[in-house]
């Protein structure tokens, strides 16, 4: 499953979403004020989740291609069945609208905005 939903270009968005909170967002705040904080903890992840989930779909959709274009890979992703990566997706879209409820209403909205757009 961590091939499916590309683990490691999720880790470098993670990363990049702290980056971008420390240095940019609150320059004015102590690196461990940014890191610590249980608000973008809990936004970082659930925009992870959803990022997973939308490589999930995309798996779905383009499994047929993925045979032609990169089959080594494709080999990989069968083992994991359709059913079950599309009940990882909503599992992981449920869990990203739900972390997003504890942050705000509008972080709920901009989720569930975000994972009806992928």
């Amino acid at each position: 499953m961590f091939s499916v939903v590309r683990g490691y270009n999720i880790l470098v968005l993670v990363i990049a979403q702290y980056l971008t909170s420390i240095f940019i967002l609150a320059p004015d705040k102590s690196i461990r004020e940014v890191v610590f904080d249980l608000n973008l903890f809990v936004l970082v992840l659930a925009s992870a989740l959803t990022i997973a989930s939308g490589y999930i779909i995309n798996s779905l959709y383009d499994s047929e291609k993925d045979l032609i274009n990169r089959p080594h890979k494709s080999m990989l992703d069968r083992l994991v069945s359709q059913n079950t990566k599309l009940s990882f997706y909503f599992v992981l879209n449920f869990l990203a609208v739900v972390m997003a409820s504890y942050v705000s209403f509008r972080t709920v909205v901009f989720i569930s905005l975000y994972i009806f757009g992928i």
